[in-house]
């Protein structure tokens, strides 16, 4: 059965895939595809794609420039788009078809991790469960969500898919410190945002203890090591395209292009107080040092105190919604993609506020809170909890 649904869901998914394609045939939003390609072609050149100081990208009704401002996992993960550079007017294929995989791996990952007990919720750790009724219904949703969305293009899909699947695998393998630093390393190295999260990790560890804290460490050293490769390469600029762009990003991203559909986006305060300003007010290194105290106490609190050591996964998802939140608030150039990586922590946000007590348990049993369930385990399975 579970076969018969994998194939016609696989048909269903080529079906939007291709039905995406036509319907973008007038697509002129896809900077992010436009530069990955123009990136992967320096870098299978023999070129550092750090090095190249602007890549000319179309927007709207015109073209604007900058430089590669994505980590270079981002290369690696979407290399196989090459094998495809075909594009149909203005999306590339192999990126279309690219960015579908990594959403269909999301879905099956988080369904399958939705429909399995979920040891991170609450009093899961001591009630000896085979199979849980707390488990993550909403995740299970969830992942169906990205299973059939038609992620073909756009700057707002067109890159965000693979470090989103790279993070989830490490907040769902959090016992295993190598795998889970692995995992949230390389998707750091993929893209800017997830360097918020890797902090609270590296806390998260080092209150497991010095072992599990340099298996942290070890599991960091291929995202670090790829990092050196670009730093050290000849005629560099990995530093100052990734992190110096990226703190002078521009308030409005082309205003020659006709069309600055996010001129008065309400997802960045510092662009807000330019525009409304008459360009006056510029606030943007403020806010984002503003950003990095607030999130540098909480992990010194989450440190040095004990208040969270009950439910800690509890508390790394509050600091990944919290972290999204105020980097979208505080960048130049505030975009709605940035909110993508709210929504699987929300799932598990709103599974551990109302668990779903109405699966896998006898008819008329009668479960709508913590204790009725633990009162029934207690009863029929003869286990203090």
């Amino acid at each position: 059965m579970r076969k018969d649904y994998f194939l016609i869901g696989l048909g269903v998914r080529l079906l939007m895939l291709l039905i995406f394609i036509y319907v973008n045939e007038d697509e002129v939003y896809n900077d992010a595809s436009e530069i990955i390609y123009q990136a992967l072609q320096e870098l299978l050149g023999g070129r550092n794609p750090y090095s190249k100081s602007e890549y000319f990208l179309a927007w709207g009704n015109s073209q604007f420039s900058q430089p590669f401002n994505y980590g270079p996992v981002t290369l690696l993960v979407y290399l196989p788009a090459m094998l495809i550079p075909i594009w149909y007017n203005n999306l590339w294929i192999g990126m279309a078809i690219m960015i579908n995989v990594y959403s269909f791996l999301i879905g099956e990952y988080v369904s399958k991790i939705g429909s399995c007990d979920r040891k991170c919720q609450k009093n899961a750790q001591i009630s000896h469960i085979e199979k849980d009724p707390r488990e993550n219904q909403l995740l299970y949703y969830g992942g169906i969500f990205f299973w059939i969305i038609p992620v073909g293009t756009t700057c707002i899909t067109v890159f965000i898919y693979a470090p989103i699947l790279l993070t989830v695998l490490a907040f769902d393998k959090l016992k295993n410190p190598i795998l889970s630093s692995l995992c949230i390393t390389l998707a750091a190295m993929s893209y800017q945002l997830i360097y918020l999260f890797v902090p609270i990790y590296a806390v998260y560890h080092m209150k497991k203890g010095l072992k599990d804290f340099g298996f942290f460490i070890l599991g960091a050293l291929p995202a670090i090591f790829i990092g050196l490769i670009f730093i050290f390469w000849p005629s560099g600029g990995f530093i100052e395209s990734l992190f110096t762009y990226s703190s002078n990003m521009p308030y409005n991203k082309c205003p020659s292009c006709g069309n600055d559909f996010d001129a008065w986006s309400v997802f960045s305060i510092p662009r807000i107080l330019f525009n409304i300003s008459g360009r006056s007010i510029q606030i943007g290194p403020e806010a984002r040092l503003f950003m990095f105290f607030i999130l540098g106490v909480i992990c010194v609190v989450y440190l040095f105190t004990k208040r969270f050591d009950s439910y800690e996964e509890w508390f790394l998802i509050k600091y990944f919604i919290l972290s999204v939140i105020l980097f979208t608030l505080t960048t130049n150039y505030g975009q709605s993609h940035y909110l993508i990586f709210l929504f699987i922590p929300l799932l598990y946000y709103f599974q551990m506020k109302k668990p779903d007590f109405h699966k896998q348990y006898p008819i008329g049993a009668g479960m709508w809170s913590w204790e009725d369930f633990d009162k029934y385990y207690s009863k029929y399975h003869k286990v203090a909890l």
